[in-house]
C-alpha cells in the first residue's frame, strides 16, 4: 500500500491504524524498506507502536524522524514529548514540549494539546506554578475529555486537577 497523498487516502490509512495497528505496522515497515530516509514513514510507524503498547519503539522512531528532518517540526517534538509523558519521563517531555514551542510559538498556542500535556507534566513534577501558567494559556472555551491521562474538563476544572496533582507530587 502506497503512502497517502490525499486527505481521503490519509483518512483510509488512519482507519487501518485504529482498526488493525499490526497491519498498519506492516504497511509502514514497507514504506521504510522502500525509503529508509523517509521521516514521514517513521512518524507514521510510531503511531502503530503506541497503539501496540510499544512506547520505546515509538520513541526510537521519533528520534529517527527528528534526525532525518532538515528543519525540525513542532509536531515531532510534541509527539516525542507525548511518548516521554506516557513513560512518566516528565522532565524530558517538558524539554520536548519547550523545543516544539520554540520553533513556532503561534502554532504551538493553537494546538492546545501541547499546553495541556506540558501543564500535566509540570503538575506531575510538583510545579504547580508552571502547570497553571500553561493552563491559563488554554482558550476560554477549552474543554477536554481527559486525553491520554491528562486532566478532564474545562479550563477551571483542569486547573483544579493540576493543583491536586502538583500537591500530591510535592
Amino acid at each position: 500500500m502506497k503512502e497517502p497523498a490525499t486527505p481521503e487516502e490519509l483518512l483510509e490509512q488512519h482507519k487501518i491504524l485504529r482498526s488493525d495497528p499490526k497491519r498498519y505496522l506492516e504497511i509502514t515497515n514497507q514504506w521504510i524498506r522502500d525509503n529508509p530516509n523517509n521521516s514521514h514513514a517513521y512518524f507514521s510507524r510510531h503511531q502503530a507502536w503506541m497503539r501496540l503498547d510499544q512506547p520505546h519503539r515509538a520513541l526510537d522512531d521519533l528520534n529517527k524522524v527528528i534526525e532525518l528532518q532538515s528543519k525540525p517540526h513542532p509536531i515531532s517534538f510534541l509527539s516525542r514529548g507525548e511518548v516521554y509523558r506516557h513513560l512518566g519521563e516528565h522532565q524530558k517531555a517538558i524539554n520536548d514540549f519547550d523545543r516544539g514551542e520554540a520553533i513556532d510559538r503561534e502554532k504551538w498556542q493553537g494546538d492546545v494539546l501541547g499546553l495541556l500535556y506540558r501543564a500535566d507534566s509540570y503538575a506531575q513534577l510538583g510545579n504547580e506554578k508552571a502547570a497553571l501558567a500553561d493552563c491559563a494559556r488554554l482558550p476560554d472555551d477549552f474543554w477536554t475529555p481527559g486525553l491520554n491521562g491528562a486532566p478532564a474538563g474545562d479550563r477551571t476544572q483542569v486547573a483544579a486537577e493540576l493543583r491536586r496533582i502538583a500537591a500530591k507530587a510535592r
